[in-house]
């Protein structure tokens, strides 16, 4: 119930990111799935993604997977290479209310590479 206040707060600055963290099995993913698909979740974001991030990833693949997630994804935007995804993705995202999960990710440096 915390997690879903914070997030659903009506008062949230620009960009809040929130780490759900603990050794394997302890329930982090169906936390976290059970406030993503929440209706209070689904009406209070206009754009909601979930990824899982594999331990070798590809950033353009994950950026597709994300675009893929929000529906945004065409055969022309698929062509795209990395940076024109992420401009996409950001023009996709940008002055609107969004969640993002980056789930069973091992690696901090996918999180710098999607903010």
């Amino acid at each position: 119930m915390k997690i879903k206040e914070w997030l659903t707060a009506e008062v949230l600055s620009n960009l809040q990111t929130l780490s759900v963290v603990g050794m394997g099995g302890i329930g982090k993913t169906t936390l976290t799935r059970k406030v993503y698909d929440d209706g209070l979740s689904e009406y209070r974001f206009d754009n909601r993604a979930w990824v899982t991030v594999s331990q070798d990833y590809n950033e353009r693949d994950l950026l597709l997977e994300l675009l893929d997630s929000m529906k945004k994804s065409t055969d022309k935007v698929r062509e795209k290479c990395f940076e024109q995804l992420a401009e996409y993705l950001y023009k996709s995202l940008k002055g609107k209310r969004y969640l993002i999960v980056l789930d069973d990710m091992w690696d901090t440096k996918v999180w710098d590479k999607v903010k």
